[in-house]
């Protein structure tokens, strides 16, 4: 799938979920059938097959999603999945992300830390960046054990560093500018 139809499937489910007056609901639902890909991979392998019927496949759908409050959600799975395109459907959710994110007002990012950092240490690095950018942050956490400690947070175009590994870094670039390169 190129990134345009990507982009057009998530569109599609945004202006719906505009039309509902509903994004953020849309939003919180659709994050939740990724994380249950991204933890159940078979499933999104299941439900993409071309060798099961299609009734099945809806009934599954239907046993997994059915208690949403969000019907359309259950319909837009179901809508991949006859158009064979369900396979891409991380791709959608995060063209669908962006789009909720713009119209909430949500800047996303990524922090990158040595350990996996608990719920509550991402919601406070959230709050310092969000209000360092006078926005609200979401952060999501990947590990990078080279970071030896401290965390280094991407939000847009900017970077804030407060690794190990940055201020040993920036320790090293002064003394060569300070030291005329000798150390």
């Amino acid at each position: 799938m190129r990134g345009a139809e990507a982009n057009a499937y998530a569109a599609g489910l945004y202006e719906l979920a505009l039309e509902v007056k509903k994004v953020p609901s849309f939003q919180k639902e659709m994050k939740k059938v990724l994380s249950l890909f991204r933890e159940n991979p078979e499933l999104l392998e299941t439900l993409a097959s071309y060798s099961l019927p299609e009734e099945s496949l809806n009934n599954l759908v239907d046993k997994l999603f059915g208690d949403y409050e969000n019907k359309e959600i259950p319909a837009f799975l179901k809508l991949l999945m006859m158009k064979h395109e369900i396979i891409h459907f991380e791709i959608i959710a995060s063209s669908f992300n962006k789009l909720a994110n713009d119209y909430s007002g949500i800047k996303e990012g990524i922090v990158y830390s040595a350990e996996k950092l608990t719920e509550s240490e991402i919601k406070k690095i959230e709050k310092s960046i969000g209000d360092r950018l006078g926005s609200k942050v979401e952060l999501e956490n990947h590990v990078d054990h080279r970071l030896i400690g401290g965390v280094k947070v991407y939000v847009d175009d900017k970077v804030f560093d407060g690794t190990i590994l940055g201020k040993v870094e920036r320790l090293r670039s002064t003394l060569l500018k300070t030291d005329g390169g000798k150390i």
